[in-house]
């Protein structure tokens, strides 16, 4: 019920001998208790950790009417110490929000200091349940961002490959429901290991960076962009029909091409596969087409996209006019 280090009784109510105080769960548990609380249990000869509340019965407790102060009973009250059951003087029963508070009068002396005492460790410990539920909102909050960079690439923000991969599975699933076209593009950066050999590491992490702004401003909301290894990304394209597809690799591609950083001299480049979900095609054979596909662009000159056929051969070259930078994309 409480939290390891955070106490429910205040210190100054620890002390106290004359009026007994205890802190119960859910369950009628004791799981704290103050001085007084523990010279009562000392007499019936029992550990205050082994005491549970037996009268009133936690049922009548949770359907009675609280009060203003949270008070639910007033009245004898009976715990049970191991078989044995033993009333403590009189005593009232208060509501938390996690379980329940106990006070009774050690002594008639006592009686009317216990008003005060309750008013002041009510308001304590409703002071103490907003610390623990504020505790718990930081908790789920921290939670929910620890699995949010689980299904994330640290160095560019994109999606895993895990989330890539769970992505993919259930799109399968929509498709062999519904039918409709499923779009993967693969792409791997060209020539990239010479940007951490002449620049170094850093400035290979910032480009990688900047490329993955790049594919992001491409793709829809309802895409899919994933890191997909160290050089290569992924974008899935659900609703997206073949020349769909092809047009936003070539989009990229070109968006890519002229993009000039300093230091570098040259512009990036990547080559592209796309693939197109078959009847029947199992995630990892969809990869493999378009990345096949990615294959066939890079030994046919780099910068430039191919459409994974059903068998190699099939593979089609998408790229534009030879010995140009810019125009218009064309069959080959």
């Amino acid at each position: 019920m409480s939290d390891a280090g955070l106490k429910l009784i205040p210190s100054w109510a620890m002390e106290l001998h004359a009026i007994a105080i205890a802190v119960l769960d859910e369950e009628g548990r004791v799981v704290e208790s103050n001085r007084g609380f523990l010279a009562i249990t000392a007499e019936a000869k029992a550990e205050g950790a082994g005491v549970r509340l037996t009268k009133p019965d936690r049922v009548v407790l949770s359907q009675a009417e609280v009060g203003l102060d949270g008070k639910v009973y007033t009245g004898a009250i009976v715990l049970a110490a191991a078989s044995d059951g033993w009333g403590i003087l009189s005593g009232s029963i208060y509501h938390t929000g996690s379980g329940w508070l106990l006070a009774a009068e050690v002594g008639v002396s006592a009686y009317q200091q216990l008003n005060g005492v309750i008013e002041r460790l009510g308001r304590e410990l409703e002071d103490t349940e907003r610390t623990l539920a504020r505790r718990n909102q930081a908790l789920q909050k921290a939670l929910e961002e620890i699995e949010t960079l689980k299904c994330q690439d640290a160095l560019t923000g994109l999606a895993n490959r895990r989330s890539l991969d769970d992505r993919i599975t259930e799109e399968i699933g929509r498709w062999e429901r519904y039918r409709r076209p499923l779009g993967l593009i693969l792409m791997e950066m060209d020539d990239f290991g010479g940007v951490n050999e002449n620049y170094g590491r850093e400035v290979g992490d910032e480009l990688l960076h900047h490329v993955a702004t790049v594919i992001t401003h491409s793709v829809r909301t309802t895409d899919l962009a994933a890191r997909y290894g160290g050089l290569e990304f992924a974008m899935l394209l659900p609703e997206t029909n073949e020349m769909g597809a092809l047009i936003v690799a070539e989009r990229l591609r070109m968006d890519l091409e002229g993009q000039f950083i300093l230091p570098m001299t040259r512009p990036l480049t990547a080559s592209f596969g796309v693939a197109m979900l078959l009847p029947g095609e199992s995630r990892q054979e969809l990869y493999a087409r378009a990345g096949r596909a990615v294959g066939h662009s890079k030994k046919n000159g780099r910068n430039c996209v191919t459409m994974a056929g059903v068998i190699s051969e099939c593979d089609q070259l998408y790229r534009v006019a030879p010995q140009s930078t810019q125009g218009t994309g064309e069959n080959v």
